[in-house]
């Protein structure tokens, strides 16, 4: 993007969404919450939505997603999450658009405008280290604090995630590349949920129920909070079957006992066939042979013996349920998990590779595993899932985080002495929320 000519005049206006979304599948910071697919699954959950862009010689260079809230005590939030998009290394440009967005929101009568654009805070590898030679947006955070807004911090948002884990599918040929730029653990759980008979399935209307289902006991076994059944709904009412993938890994019980039972006895019968050569030609060759074929029956056995607990009438069984969403440049995982019941059958590790493949073959350069914490330490809280996640490969992705300006300083001043009060008798009472949000 050209930074802004001296004395050019912006003009700022309401987009349609066939505008807004052209604009916003090529922006460089796309992102599936400026989306026009998310734009109508909102207004259909009766949310107040405006498309606001920014025109410089009739051309569009800035466009947001703005939300309007109002809570009972009719104190208005407008809120442009993920967002506005725009060149934010043209200080000029970021100054004037903040200003007509400001404008726009006292227009609206909101007393806060909110802001957080999807960008780095600053760059980090793999195990979280800090890397500003490659990304350093504290430039940015300061430039918009003297522009009047106050920076939120950068602890772990659970709402607006700012904390994410994203691998790059760029430069990947095919998903023999793609499978061995994964660890050696990883590997192996992919290929045995392939050759256990794993599949996926997408969610329809129809099969709403089995993902939910499945969904909510994850959620309540792993103690996430997730959304109620109606959101999935309107999702997939809204919008299109590639935006929203509500996706369901699956084993075919019945099918997989006989699978493994034939393979044991094949094994058995080729074990007990070179224990014979061996008693009779003492083949050392054929003793190594039979070492090998010995234990892959022992683990054929094992698996009979761990999979008793699931009778054949269970019929096929839903283990793991994802909801990803697939805009501009990248896969979103935005939430899910395994039925610990089915934990055996890898099924989580199934759905982040079989969309990892979907990624790659639809030429999406990313594939973001979203919310991630626990990466200081063994000890932290959700350290276990950014471990698994890193297995796949990739890289910790902080964001600048929320922003905040007042308005309308009388009630914004007086909204946070209300919160303020209402928090610390929470405190007192305690009565503080103790679950984290997803």
């Amino acid at each position: 993007m050209n930074p802004t000519k001296a004395g050019a005049e912006l003009e700022p206006g309401v987009l349609s969404d066939a505008e807004f979304e052209a604009f916003a599948r090529q922006h460089p910071q796309n992102n599936f919450i400026q989306s026009a697919d998310f734009v109508r699954f909102q207004r259909a959950r009766g949310q107040v939505v405006e498309l606001f862009g920014v025109r410089r010689d009739g051309e569009l260079i800035a466009a947001g997603k703005l939300n309007y809230t109002t809570n009972r005590f009719g104190y208005k939030v407008c809120e442009c999450a993920k967002g506005p998009l725009m060149d934010y290394t043209d200080a000029a440009l970021v100054r004037d658009v903040v200003g007509l967005l400001k404008a726009r929101a006292a227009a609206r009568k909101a007393a806060e405008l909110r802001i957080s654009p999807n960008l780095p805070y600053i760059a980090r590898n793999e195990d979280g280290a800090e890397h500003p030679e490659l990304a350093d947006n504290r430039p940015l955070v300061a430039a918009l604090e003297g522009l009047g807004f106050e920076h939120q911090g950068l602890e772990m948002d659970f709402v607006n995630v700012n904390w994410m884990f994203i691998k790059t599918l760029e430069g990947i040929k095919d998903s023999e590349e793609l499978i061995m730029s994964t660890s050696y653990r990883t590997r192996k759980a992919i290929r045995k949920a392939e050759k256990n008979g794993v599949f996926l399935e997408q969610a329809t209307l129809e099969t709403l129920d089995e993902f939910y289902g499945a969904l909510s006991t994850a959620g309540d076994e792993k103690g996430f909070v997730y959304r109620e059944r109606a959101y999935y709904e309107h999702l997939l009412r809204t919008t299109s079957p590639e935006f929203t993938k509500l996706m369901m890994a699956k084993i075919d019980i019945p099918a997989y006992r006989k699978s493994i039972t034939e393979r044991l006895e094949a094994e058995s019968a080729a074990a007990a066939e070179l224990r014979r050569e061996v008693e009779e030609t003492g083949s050392k060759k054929k003793a190594n042979r039979l070492k090998v074929v010995q234990d892959l029956a022992d683990s054929y056995e094992r698996s009979l013996k761990d999979i008793e607990r699931f009778p054949d009438s269970v019929g096929v069984a839903t283990v793991a349920a994802i909801h990803f969403v697939c805009f501009g440049d990248e896969v979103v995982c935005v939430i899910g998990g395994t039925v610990q019941d089915y934990i055996y059958f890898n099924g989580a590790t199934s759905l982040y590779w079989g969309m990892m493949l979907h990624g790659l073959e639809k030429g999406y350069s990313r594939y973001n595993f979203y919310g991630t914490f626990g990466i200081e330490g063994q000890d932290e809280e959700g350290h276990g899932g950014y471990q698994f996640k890193k297995g796949f490969g990739g890289n910790v992705v902080q964001l600048v985080g929320d922003f905040v300006m007042p308005v309308r300083p009388l009630a914004f001043r007086a909204n946070r002495l209300g919160r303020s009060a209402v928090a610390a008798a929470r405190i007192l009472l305690g009565k503080l929320p103790l679950k984290r949000q997803a």
